[in-house]
Parts: structure tokens; C-alpha cells; sequence
């Protein structure tokens, strides 16, 4: 991510590559790889027989675009949208939005019950810390990765976010290429496909809105909930 909210600095460390980040990246990528060979290239795509050189090429061509793709909607759309627009989903569950976004993004600026952001404060209050905004979340995200049912589901909610944030974007950059067309007499792409992958691209958006608020969402909720220790320490 391109701003002081990257987790990624903490998750990952002990394995930085998975099969799932490499077919999120591939997937991002393929979407504009396969765009730009259809209207720009030689629509390798459709040839039936070529080289295993070729395949190769392709698939690692798609794999460092999505790597682009994944970067340019960090940017975009979490610093961007999300940070300046919105608000982070770590502010937004604890009762702070911006006028103007609650009746389109009505799930996503939905806070959580006063019971249980109360909860939440009190919690850290216990702890010793008196923090609030993206301090108070920063604190409750490094006491439940200690909890190793709570940072799994962190974990997929993590990645199903990730993956739809990069395939919005990836759409979103296959409807503008549509739209603009080849620079040469070859026959574009009908601009209905630039609808359908504009239309696609909004239904990712909202999925990763679902998906970074409910990555919060757990966070906090689990924190809210911790039970006291047994020796007598803190809750």
C-alpha cells in the first residue's frame, strides 16, 4: 500500500508468497494482458498453435501487470477513495463517517452498536491506552494477532479484499481500453463488453468495500469480546 495504513509491513513475514497472492496477481493481470492483446497486440490469444516460449511469456506478463494493477488500486482506491473519501472502515465502525456517502455506501458507513464500541474503549482503557482513530486500531489489531482462530479469519477476509480491490480496478482499466480502441484500422472490442466490465467493476468495488470493513469489523468485535486473563491481568 502506498500509505501509512500497510499491513502488509506486518502480515506475510514469516511466508511472503502463496499460491493465492499468485493467482490474485495473475488473475488482476490476465484481465488487462488479455484486453491489451486483443486491441493492440497479436491477439495471441486466439492462435491456436504457438510456442511454450509464448505461454511462459504471457502468463509472467500477466503476473507482474497485476502486481501494477495491485499497487495502482492501493493507491486509487484504498489511499484514495477509501482514506480521503470514506474514511477507513477502523473509523467508520466506531462512529465517525463524512456526510455525502451513507446512501450510496450505506453497509460500509454503518457503525457498530454504541454497546459495543463502548466495549471496545473500555478494553484499552483497561490495557493502559487511551488512543483513538487508527492509534485505538492499530492497538486492538497487534493484541488479537496474538490469537491464532482470529488472525485465520483476518487472514481470508485479508485476501478476499485484496483480490477484489485489484479485479475492480483491472476492470475498470479493461472498459477505459475498450472505449479508447486500437490505434489502427483493426476492429475494436464492442463498447457493450466496456459497459459489462464497468458495471462488473463496480460490483468488486462494493465487494472489497464488504470485505475491508468486515476485516475491521472482526478486529474490533473480537477485541470488544476478550475475556479476562486467567491470572488476573487485564481484559
Amino acid at each position: 500500500m502506498a500509505d501509512e495504513y500497510d499491513f502488509s509491513r506486518f502480515e506475510g513475514a514469516a511466508v511472503p508468497f502463496t499460491a493465492y497472492d499468485f493467482f490474485a496477481y495473475l488473475a488482476s493481470g490476465a484481465l488487462v494482458v488479455a484486453t491489451v492483446d486483443v486491441l493492440h497486440g497479436r491477439q495471441w490469444l486466439f492462435t491456436k498453435e504457438h510456442p511454450i516460449a509464448l505461454d511462459v511469456f504471457l502468463v509472467l506478463a500477466a503476473y507482474v501487470v497485476g502486481h501494477i494493477v495491485a499497487q495502482l488500486s492501493s493507491t486509487i482506491l484504498e489511499a484514495g477513495l477509501v482514506a480521503r473519501g470514506l474514511l477507513r472502515p477502523s473509523h467508520v465502525l466506531m462512529g465517525h463517517t463524512r456526510p455525502g456517502f451513507k446512501h450510496i455506501f450505506r453497509l460500509y458507513c454503518r457503525p457498530l452498536a454504541q454497546e459495543t464500541r463502548e466495549r471496545v474503549i473500555q478494553r484499552a482503557r483497561n490495557r493502559g491506552f487511551s488512543g483513538v482513530g487508527e492509534a485505538l486500531f492499530l492497538h486492538t489489531w497487534s493484541v488479537m494477532k496474538q490469537d491464532a482462530p482470529t488472525m485465520h479469519r483476518l487472514d481470508q477476509f485479508r485476501n478476499l479484499y485484496g483480490f477484489a480491490r485489484n479485479i475492480a480496478l483491472s476492470l475498470f482499466v479493461v472498459a477505459l481500453l475498450i472505449w479508447v480502441g486500437p490505434f489502427d484500422s483493426r476492429a475494436g472490442i464492442p463498447t457493450g463488453w466496456a459497459w459489462c466490465a464497468l458495471a462488473l467493476g463496480l460490483v468488486m468495488l462494493f465487494r472489497y468495500l464488504k470485505f475491508f470493513r468486515q476485516y475491521s469489523y472482526e478486529v474490533l468485535v473480537s477485541y470488544a469480546e476478550l475475556v479476562p486473563k486467567p491470572e488476573g491481568g487485564a481484559t
